[in-house]
C-alpha cells in the first residue's frame, strides 16, 4: 500500500494531471473575484448610491465565490476517490430490489475473505426508495489482485410479515479494473442473487 503511494506521487497518472490543471485554472479564475471582493470591502463609501452598488457587487462575487467552492469540492472529492481508491484494487458492492419485489432486506452483511467490511440496517425511506429503482453503494474498498470470496448474509422480510435470515457466496477474480458487484433482492429462489457489474 505505501509503495503504491509513493508511486502514484512520483509518477502521477494522466487522470491526476488533468485534475491537478483543472484546479490550477480555477483558483486562476477564483482570485480575481477575491481580490475584487477584498476591494470592494475596503473602498470608502461617500453615498447611498454606492452603498447599494457596493452591496450589489459583494452579493454578485459572494455568490460566484460560493458556485465556484461548491464546484471544486465536488471535484475534490472525486479525486479524493481516485486517490483512496485506485482502479487497480478497488471493489464496490451494491445492492437493488428487482421490480415487483415482495421480499425486501431488513438488514444485511457482507465479509470479503471472512472479514467484515460492512452491515446496515433499513429503515422504511431507504425501503421506499429501493421500491422505486434506487441502487444503494453498500461498499467501497480496497483489495488485492486474485481470488476472493464475498459473503453476504441478508435477514429478509416478505409481504406475509414472514422474516428469515438467506446467505450465499459469491467468488470473484480481481483483475486491474475496478471491481463492481451487485446484488439483487427478488421473489425467486433464493431471494438473493449476485452478479458482476463489470
Amino acid at each position: 500500500m505505501l509503495s503504491y503511494r509513493r508511486h502514484s506521487l512520483t509518477q502521477p497518472t494522466e487522470t491526476t494531471a488533468r485534475a491537478c490543471g483543472r484546479w490550477k485554472r480555477r483558483l486562476m479564475i477564483l482570485r480575481p473575484l477575491l481580490v475584487s471582493l477584498a476591494l470592494v470591502s475596503t473602498a470608502p463609501v461617500y453615498s447611498e448610491v454606492s452603498v447599494k452598488q457596493t452591496s450589489r457587487l459583494s452579493d454578485t462575487a459572494a455568490q460566484a465565490i460560493k458556485a465556484e467552492a461548491i464546484e471544486l469540492l465536488g471535484q475534490l472529492q472525486s479525486l479524493e476517490q481516485q486517490l483512496l481508491y485506485p482502479a487497480h484494487t478497488q471493489v464496490s458492492v451494491y445492492l437493488s430490489l428487482s421490480e415487483n419485489s415482495s421480499t425486501v432486506p431488513q438488514s444485511i452483511s457482507l465479509r470479503i475473505n471472512d472479514d467484515i467490511v460492512t452491515s446496515h440496517i433499513y429503515s422504511q425511506a431507504e425501503l421506499k426508495a429501493l421500491r422505486a429503482g434506487g441502487i444503494q453503494r453498500l461498499y467501497t474498498g480496497n483489495i488485492k489482485l486474485g481470488k476472493h470470496r464475498l459473503l453476504v448474509n441478508m435477514k429478509e422480510s416478505r409481504k406475509n410479515g414472514s422474516t428469515r435470515n438467506q446467505e450465499i457466496e459469491y467468488r470473484f477474480n480481481k483483475n486491474e479494473k475496478a471491481e463492481a458487484i451487485e446484488i439483487i433482492v427478488s421473489n425467486t429462489n433464493p431471494h438473493i442473487q449476485v452478479k458482476s457489474r463489470n
